[in-house]
């Protein structure tokens, strides 16, 4: 072989191993083992040279990890907070217009496409029949403030989980503080929202607040003491986004992986699997079990509003906790 020859050979096989280790993208993400797991697999069959090296932890635990280390950075995507926690931390993340973006409605968009929806939570009440104990179900968040759920209610600490926040939040800003003090005397808060539907599925707890998604788990499943409550004074919709970190090691591969989450085909496949409501109108979610968005009443949110009143409406709920012990 001449000596240019071998020179393009070696080139080629230099290339070849230079591909093989493309990149890795590191996630930060407060969904399930399973969720992290299922997704990243489909994105390896399309992207097979890309390692995908996930981190969990609360959604707070995530952000504040973000925010330490914004002077260099070590996550390049996080994928589940809901809007008001991705808004608290918007600094912290980079604009990207999504090819898969026109898909999704304004409201599911960030501002300056900072984040974009891959899901939408709806906050619902799971109920362990069984350990109501005779108690009537509850069928509204105002039910819940009445002495007799005293340590019977479980919801995660609105400063670790952004689905507790989007429902206390939302009770306040719709029914007002009196039914908030109640809830607040009643609830043993957690740190994580797995604690919470985990705990009423084991009768831990009667009632908790958590998301649509979680609760269907177990009804799917064939846990027929677990019910779903869509409160009628009106429930409320968080969606859950991604974002990109700021100044991140690997930005390209981050994108590649950003628009995977946000395709039809894993918004499908996280329905089928996990229950999650899509984003996008053409999935029907009668298909999994769940009511069509306009079978219940929903009360809509501000997600900016929120954002800017988060760190007061804390500080009143942490108030509130501890004047009820």
């Amino acid at each position: 072989m001449s000596r240019n020859r071998l020179f393009a050979a070696l080139c080629i096989l230099a290339c070849g191993a230079l591909a093989a280790h493309a990149g890795e993208v590191v996630l930060y993400s407060s969904n399930s083992v399973e969720a992290i797991n299922t997704v990243v697999d489909e994105f390896n069959k399309k992207y097979p040279d890309i390692r995908i090296s996930p981190v969990r932890g609360s959604t707070g635990a995530m952000m504040q990890r973000i925010k330490a280390e914004a002077a260099s950075p070590k996550a390049d995507i996080f994928w589940s907070g809901g809007f008001p926690a991705l808004g608290a931390y918007r600094e912290h993340f980079a604009s990207y217009r999504s090819p898969e973006a026109a898909a999704a409605s304004a409201n599911f968009r960030g501002p300056d496409d900072l984040w974009l929806g891959t899901n939408a939570h709806v906050m619902v009440i799971m109920v362990n029949k069984r350990a109501l104990k005779g108690d009537a179900m509850p069928r509204t968040w105002s039910d819940l403030a009445d002495p007799k759920w005293k340590d019977r209610l479980v919801i995660g600490d609105p400063e670790k989980t952004s689905s507790s926040y989007a429902t206390l939040w939302g009770i306040n800003e719709t029914l007002g503080k009196e039914p908030l003090k109640g809830i607040a005397r009643n609830a043993t808060m957690v740190s994580t929202a797995s604690q919470v539907y985990e705990g009423v599925a084991k009768g831990e707890f009667a009632v908790g607040f958590t998301m649509e998604y979680a609760a269907q788990e177990y009804v799917a499943g064939g846990q027929k003491d677990i019910q779903i409550v869509y409160p009628s004074e009106g429930t409320f919709i968080a969606p859950e986004g991604m974002a990109l970190v700021k100044g991140s090691k690997n930005p390209e591969e981050a994108k590649k992986f950003f628009d995977f989450l946000a395709s039809r085909s894993t918004e499908e496949l996280l329905a089928q699997k996990f229950f999650r409501r899509p984003i996008r109108e053409d999935i029907d979610t009668t298909r999994i079990g769940l009511p069509r968005t306009g079978e219940f009443k929903v009360r809509p949110l501000d997600d900016a509003k929120a954002t800017a009143a988060q760190p007061a409406f804390l500080s009143m709920w942490k108030e509130l906790a501890a004047s009820s012990r």
